[in-house]
């Protein structure tokens, strides 16, 4: 069996909505007050003359001070954390560039397989794909001119696409038979667990658009119930 280079979507971004066995239904402050003083604690125990010439007043130092979070006791690599987390944020009209490049990635790569596969299971999935994922993007377009959006690339688009596209290169270029089915079916896996996993935790909690969240919401379930089928599809294949 070759190796299908994984989509990484997560994002990797991803592929976005599939419908399970059935068609996917088309519509498709003010400042904190300063905490009160205090009185100063009585000294009763010897003060060491060094650590008082080197900590005069006896100032907290960083040993003194609690720290929490994963990046506790290290400030670059909090800025870092910080950094990453808002780049990582996307806007609604990139987000329907994320379902868009997945939709086309999914139509493209069932093409391949309805081409080669001779396994009448592997073409009823293929055949899922390209129907649930042409009605999702245009789904998409609809949502996107009711928001009044324009679907705008990013990096997880990007990187999104690039990976998609080995995938389909890598499907191309293999021979028909169980070798291919079996490698069509793994790459469908991985990439509806990846996009189930970018909706769940990048896409869905950050869209702002109502309109572009309840799609989101969608693509979600189809996305699940696809992933399912392929699921119980591999067991079939391999009891």
């Amino acid at each position: 069996m070759r190796t299908i280079q994984p989509i990484a979507f997560g994002l990797a971004l991803a592929l976005a909505a599939c419908g399970g066995n059935e068609p996917a239904k088309s519509a498709f402050d003010a400042p904190p007050a300063p905490p009160p003083a205090t009185a100063p604690q009585a000294n009763t125990g010897a003060i060491n003359d060094t650590s008082v010439a080197a900590n005069p007043g006896n100032a907290p130092t960083s040993a003194d001070v609690p720290h929490e979070g994963p990046n506790a006791g290290n400030p670059v690599a909090a800025e870092t954390g910080a950094a990453e987390t808002q780049a990582a944020l996307l806007t609604d009209d990139q987000m329907l560039e994320v379902t868009h490049v997945a939709n086309g990635a999914e139509v493209e790569q069932a093409k391949v397989a309805l081409m080669k596969t001779k396994d009448a299971r592997i073409r009823k999935l293929a055949q899922m794909m390209v129907r649930d994922h042409t009605r999702s993007d245009a789904k998409g377009e609809v949502v996107a001119k009711k928001a009044n959006l324009t679907r705008s690339p990013s990096s997880a688009s990007e990187s999104l696409a690039t990976d998609a596209d080995g995938t389909t290169r890598s499907l191309k270029t293999e021979d028909a038979g169980n070798a291919f089915d079996d490698d069509y079916v793994g790459a469908q896996i991985r990439e509806h667990q990846s996009l189930l996993d970018t909706l769940d935790h990048k896409l869905i909690p950050a869209a702002k658009s109502d309109d572009v969240k309840a799609y989101l919401v969608e693509v979600r379930a189809a996305v699940a119930s696809h992933l399912q089928h392929a699921k119980d599809l591999q067991k079939e294949l391999h009891p």
